[in-house]
């Protein structure tokens, strides 16, 4: 049997194969507080295969975004508050006491990608509290992406610099760090101009998670039938040689 002809029947097989048992990735990101709520909003547009988008936050308004799954939290411990005014270990505090379905949320995942937008109470001490749980409790494989706000919040920027060397002393796992601050180095280019922009990388470091996840999924799958895939090719490649000759005859 020519090598090409086999190699076109092993590919279409395990084509078939992977739309039958539906091999798709199960990439979960976790967006925290009001500003990761918008790039939510914008990751969830663009449709990624088996991409799930959550929001968490302390605000109501969370129940507005256009994304898969919408969580308002903290209202047992904010009362009628409904904010946190930036205090870190009221988010932290709050992420702790929603552990539970976070664990769950990630232990069905085949990655996790949290998105935080630093300084506030729940996009830093939330952010914050999920990577110590997610790292003590899963071994999902999860980074987390952040954004520093402009170095003119003097008070929001000192306390997502103070996030960042908790996360490297704790060793709380992989991060990118996209900073506010490069937007304002583009002369002429208007501030909405210069979130959208943000926004398109930070979809594109999530979609480029999600086809390395779905092509470590798709090689395991490969694995686990590439022996007998092997078998039923030649006895598919016999039964075409079968087929065309009783037709000659």
């Amino acid at each position: 049997m020519p090598m090409y002809m086999k190699d076109e029947i092993k590919e279409k097989i395990r084509r078939a194969m992977r739309e039958e048992f539906g091999i798709v990735p199960r990439v979960k990101v976790l967006a925290f507080g009001g500003g990761a709520g918008k790039v939510a909003e914008y990751i969830s547009a663009q449709k990624i295969s088996g991409v799930k988008i959550i929001a968490l936050n302390v605000d109501e308004r969370v129940k507005e975004l256009n994304i898969d799954k919408k969580m308002w939290i903290g209202k047992e411990v904010l009362g009628e508050h409904r904010d946190t005014a930036g205090e870190v270990k009221v988010g932290e505090y709050i992420a702790n006491k929603s552990k539970s379905w976070i664990i769950e949320e990630a232990r069905d995942s085949d990655a996790v990608i949290l998105v935080a937008s630093l300084g506030g109470g729940m996009g830093t001490g939330g952010v914050i509290e999920t990577m110590r749980v997610l790292k003590d409790k899963t071994t999902t494989p999860t980074m987390a992406i952040f954004i520093l706000p402009f170095s003119v919040e003097k008070d929001r920027r000192k306390r997502a610099e103070v996030a960042l060397n908790t996360v490297r002393k704790e060793n709380l796992g992989t991060y990118i760090v996209f900073d506010s601050d490069t937007m304002l180095s583009k002369q002429n280019l208007p501030l909405s101009a210069g979130y959208m922009s943000m926004y398109k990388e930070i979809f594109g470091v999530v979609e480029k998670i999600a086809n390395v996840t779905r092509a470590a999924i798709e090689r395991k799958f490969d694995e686990l039938y590439l022996n007998t895939l092997d078998i039923d090719v030649e006895n598919k490649y016999q039964e075409i040689l079968s087929s065309e000759e009783a037709l000659a005859l």
